[in-house]
């Protein structure tokens, strides 16, 4: 399912967001990399109804966002926010079952078959053992997979991540990323992710949007537009960019 965004415009004081004309792949993960400040959530935001535009259109597979009701949204596209904490102590089953609330009549309770694709959610995850657990005892890599696993309930064809490895150690950075690229390959998922972590960016996006002061510098497949020319021009710090066995690291 692509996304397509036109002349799209979002401000508040001292920003402004401003993006032409873009569309993401399908089936694909686009990583949205960029300095603090360029807009990189504020881009995934709007993407993702959770704010709205001052101008433009976004589009999901030709139809605009704002025409779908909150339900409808729901069942396209799930967002997958850095960080959340439950106001409630919920168990781990419970709290990813909320991702079925888009296919529930009102008042209505989740059915067997709701209850079947969260455990699914979970299995898929790796967290299945830990379904009973209370949500205020999870650490910040586990909380990060549950909110994964949440989205996964929603059983949408767009999944959006926004930095989901922040203030994680490598081996959690890795296996969040394992994930997204187990979920592109196996669930045909359209991806967009934003990352502080260029390395991981290169390593598993099939596409990278580098982003600065609310514009798109540059975008396509990391093998073409990479460059320490752009990375200077991006970050303002001269990078390398090193080869080694295989895969292409950026060292400061």
């Amino acid at each position: 399912m692509s996304i397509q965004i036109h002349d799209l415009h979002f401000r508040r004081e001292n920003f402004e967001l401003s993006v032409s004309d873009f569309e993401f792949a399908t089936s694909k993960i686009t990583a949205i990399v960029g300095p603090n400040g360029a807009g990189k959530t504020t881009f995934l935001k709007c993407i993702s109804d959770l704010l709205h535009p001052s101008e433009g259109v976004i589009q999901i597979e030709g139809q605009d966002l704002r025409t779908l009701n909150e339900s409808e949204r729901a069942r396209r596209l799930a967002f997958v926010p850095q960080e959340h904490t439950a106001a409630f102590n919920y168990s781990v089953r419970d709290f990813v079952l909320m991702g079925r609330t888009a296919y529930l009549p009102l008042w209505g309770t989740p059915s067997v078959r709701d209850l079947a694709i969260a455990d699914e959610a979970l299995a898929f995850v790796g967290f299945s053992p830990q379904a009973d657990r209370s949500s205020f005892q999870l650490s910040s890599g586990e909380r990060r997979l549950v909110l994964i696993a949440r989205a996964l309930a929603q059983r949408t064809e767009i999944l959006v991540l926004d930095e989901p490895t922040t203030f994680l150690d490598p081996r959690h950075e890795t296996e969040i990323m394992e994930l997204t690229r187990r979920l592109s390959i196996e669930q045909k998922k359209t991806i967009l992710v934003t990352l502080h972590n260029l390395d991981m960016a290169v390593r598993y996006a099939d596409a990278l949007v580098f982003m600065k002061d609310g514009r798109i510098v540059a975008h396509g497949r990391p093998d073409e537009i990479l460059s320490e020319d752009l990375l200077r021009r991006v970050y303002e710090i001269p990078m390398q960019i090193i080869s080694h066995a295989g895969r292409r690291f950026i060292v400061m």
